[in-house]
């Protein structure tokens, strides 16, 4: 691979070294240390995203410290790290940010997509140095569909399922149908979930109920005027007009059906080919990874689990795609790189021959979402 970027890739800060920072590693894999320099205390590191002038943002997921932070554009003299500029967003922004998940870019427009509030919002940043983020009003398309309702502030894709926010007087936006673009919720209790600790991501129905997987919105990213999200409670990705907020439907399964699997089962990380706009998906629980070709509205299955095989020294698909996470590409587009959990470690797909390695060294952590970040 080229020099000229860096890997980025926040933890789960509940495994292993139980990492609060942001990894860096070279383009080669070495790892280079942790770029967060000052603030915090983080906890649930998530989302990342560069904006036009390099800053980094990053979405503190605890929900009793839910935050957008910033980070300089400018790395220090270590190679990697960037100096904490301040916090961006809170709960106090709006109260649609409760457990913040992704983070992208749309101009110099912020999305934010929140698991507890199971909603996407939006909000225009500004300023040289240390930005400002300005609310957005609410997507048009929402307001024709409830004219009458009090979405949360900034709201730009809702929920099916809106949960009251607020202890004095709650706050219940409307509930947008589904075949809306409405984005749905399993596993929440919407009376406690302001109340209740850190609950499991993966799926165990013996489990006390404050302890069961929830699922709820994830990953989101931009592709051309489209946003996309993550429905992670239903199994699919939905598509939105960048400006409206319309709805142009739902992605989850191939139409080639003798593929295994043509289906998603709770996408989480999604990323963009920048050599040809086509949307990757990561589907953790059949373990694959399926590409969306807005072009022609063509899912087709990229790898899996069940399909893959290797010899010699390389990893399995098995092994390689167990609780996938994070998926971001290298500049020129030809390598996908990803996350499992499991492993806690970070692969590579080469896109062209199909070749499934390792990128670097086992990681202290399990990784959450990864970006890659040009220099």
């Amino acid at each position: 691979m080229a020099a000229g970027y860096q890997i980025y890739v926040s933890f789960s800060g509940e495994s292993g070294a139980k990492i609060e920072n942001v990894g860096a590693l070279s383009a080669t894999g070495e790892y280079l240390g942790e770029v967060l320099s000052g603030g915090g205390p983080y906890d649930e590191l998530r989302g990342l995203a560069v904006d036009s002038a390099g800053r980094l943002y990053v979405a503190n997921a605890y929900k009793k410290g839910s935050s957008v932070d910033v980070f300089s554009a400018t790395v220090n003299a270590d190679g990697f790290s960037r100096d904490f500029l301040g916090t961006l967003i809170t709960p106090k922004s709006t109260n649609a940010l409760l457990h913040p998940y992704g983070v992208a870019f749309d101009g110099d427009n912020l999305f934010v997509s929140s698991q507890d509030t199971n909603v996407v919002s939006s909000y225009a940043i500004s300023g040289k140095k240390m930005p400002k983020a300005t609310t957005q009003p609410v997507a048009p398309y929402l307001l024709k569909l409830n004219k009458k309702g009090s979405y949360y502030d900034g709201t730009f894709v809702a929920s099916a399922e809106p949960v009251p926010i607020g202890k004095k007087k709650p706050v219940t936006p409307p509930a947008v149908d589904p075949k809306d673009g409405g984005l749905s919720m399993e596993g929440f209790d919407p009376q406690t979930v302001e109340q209740e600790p850190h609950a499991a991501d993966a799926s165990d129905a013996a489990l006390p109920a404050k302890q069961q997987a929830r699922h709820s919105v994830r990953g989101i990213a931009f592709a051309g005027k489209r946003l996309y999200v993550a429905d992670q409670a239903k199994d699919r990705v939905g598509i939105y007009g960048h400006k409206q907020g319309t709805f142009h439907g739902w992605i989850n399964a191939t139409a080639d059906t003798s593929v295994n699997p043509h289906t998603m089962d709770k996408p989480v990380g999604l990323a963009v080919n920048p050599a040809n706009g086509n949307v990757y998906v990561g589907s953790p629980k059949n373990e694959a990874i399926f590409a969306y070709d807005p072009a022609t509205g063509v899912l087709s299955l990229v790898i899996s689990s069940a399909t893959s095989s290797t010899t010699g020294d390389l990893p399995s698909a098995a092994e390689a795609l167990q609780d996938l996470s994070g998926l971001s590409f290298t500049p020129d587009g030809g390598t996908l790189i990803f996350g499992s959990r499991k492993q806690m470690q970070l692969y590579q797909l080469n896109l062209s021959t199909n070749e499934l390695a390792p990128f670097g060294e086992q990681l202290k952590d399990a990784p959450e979402c990864v970006l890659v970040v040009s220099l």
